[in-house]
C-alpha cells in the first residue's frame, strides 16, 4: 500500500461530519449520544415522584411548592457508542490501482475519525483466513486515533475470505452495543449474507461498504487470457472481447443489485465505493444521501 491513508487535507474535509444512526444507544461508557436510559446530563426529560434513597439534590423545589409533593428531575443520558469497523484484509483486496485495501484502510480511518468527533469508541478489526484480529482498539480521542493510523497503514493483506466465520470470531461485539461497519469486496465463497444476518442477530446497526477496483468495474481486457484467483490459485482461460465484457458487466450489475436489495430488505446501510474515487467526496455525497453521515 503506497501513500498516506490520512492527511491534514483529508481531515479538514471530514471534521464537520459525524456518523448518523436511527435509534438511541445503550452503552456503559459516557459519551456524546442520546441513550434510551436516564441519567444526569443537562437535557431535561421528565419528572417522577421522589422515592426513598433518591438524591435530594435532584428534587424540583418549584414543583414541590406547587403540588406539595417531592418530584425528581429526570434527564436524558448521553452515552458512548461502540463503532466496530471490520476490514476485509484478504489477498483479493490487494488488487487494483489504487488497491481496494488502500481504500478500505482509508475508509476505516475516516469512520474512526468521525467516531472520535462524536465522542464514540471505535475499534478496527482485520478479517482474513477465516479469523479476525484487532488492528486498533479503544479509539476514543485524537492521540489513540493517531496511534491507530500507524497500524492501519502497516496492515498487510493475506489469505482467503470466509466472512461469516471471521465475523463470528470477533469477540468484542456484544449484543445491542452499537454499530458495525463492514468493508469488503464481497468476493468470498461463503456468502456475506450469513455474516450480516449474524450481526443483525446481535442487534447491531450495520453499514456495508462494498469496495471494487476500477479494473473490476470497467475492465480493459482483450484477447486470450488466463485469470487467476489471488486467494485460491484457481484459474480460468478466457477470450476477452466485446461479448465477454458485456456478459461480465451484466453479471456484476446483477450481483451488486442483489446486494442493494438484500440490504434494503434488512435495514442495512449500503455504500458502494470504487477504489480510485475520492473517499471524502463519497462520504460527503453518497454517505450523506444513504443516511450514514450527517
Amino acid at each position: 500500500m503506497s501513500g498516506r491513508i490520512f492527511d491534514d487535507a483529508f481531515m479538514r474535509r471530514l471534521e464537520n461530519l459525524s456518523l448518523r444512526f436511527a435509534s438511541p444507544v445503550s452503552s456503559s461508557y459516557g459519551g456524546g449520544r442520546r441513550s434510551n436510559t436516564r441519567g444526569s446530563t443537562v437535557e431535561f426529560y421528565n419528572f417522577r415522584e421522589y422515592n426513598q434513597g433518591d438524591d435530594f439534590r435532584r428534587i424540583d423545589w418549584n414543583a414541590y411548592a406547587r403540588f406539595e409533593k417531592f418530584f425528581i428531575k429526570l434527564f436524558l443520558d448521553e452515552r458512548q457508542l461502540n463503532i466496530h469497523i471490520l476490514a476485509d484484509t484478504s489477498e483479493s483486496m490487494s488488487f487494483g490501482e489504487p488497491s481496494k485495501h488502500f481504500a478500505a484502510m482509508r475508509l476505516a480511518a475516516a469512520f474512526a475519525f468521525m467516531s472520535v468527533g462524536s465522542q464514540d469508541r471505535a475499534s478496527v478489526i482485520s478479517l482474513s483466513g477465516g479469523f479476525s484480529e484487532p488492528l486498533a482498539e479503544g479509539i476514543t480521542g485524537m492521540p489513540s486515533f493517531y496511534r491507530a493510523l500507524e497500524k492501519l497503514e502497516a496492515a498487510p493483506t493475506s489469505g482467503g475470505t470466509d466472512l461469516c466465520a471471521e465475523v463470528k470470531s470477533c469477540r468484542g461485539i456484544r449484543p445491542g452495543d452499537g454499530v458495525t461497519v463492514l468493508l469488503s469486496d464481497l468476493m468470498c465463497e461463503s456468502g456475506y449474507r450469513d455474516a450480516i444476518d449474524y450481526l443483525l442477530f446481535l442487534r447491531q446497526q450495520v453499514v456495508l461498504v462494498h469496495i471494487l477496483s476500477p479494473e473490476e468495474t470497467e475492465p480493459k481486457l482483450e484477447g486470450r487470457l488466463r485469470l487467476t484467483d489471488s486467494e485460491t490459485g484457481a484459474f480460468c482461460d478466457i477470450t476477452a472481447g466485446a461479448a465477454a465484457l458485456s456478459y461480465y458487466k451484466k453479471a456484476l450489475a446483477d450481483y451488486t443489485d442483489g446486494i442493494k436489495e438484500y440490504c434494503l430488505s434488512r435495514g442495512v446501510y449500503f455504500l458502494p465505493v470504487v477504489s480510485d474515487e475520492d473517499i471524502a467526496s463519497v462520504l460527503l455525497e453518497r454517505g450523506f444521501g444513504a443516511g450514514i453521515v450527517q
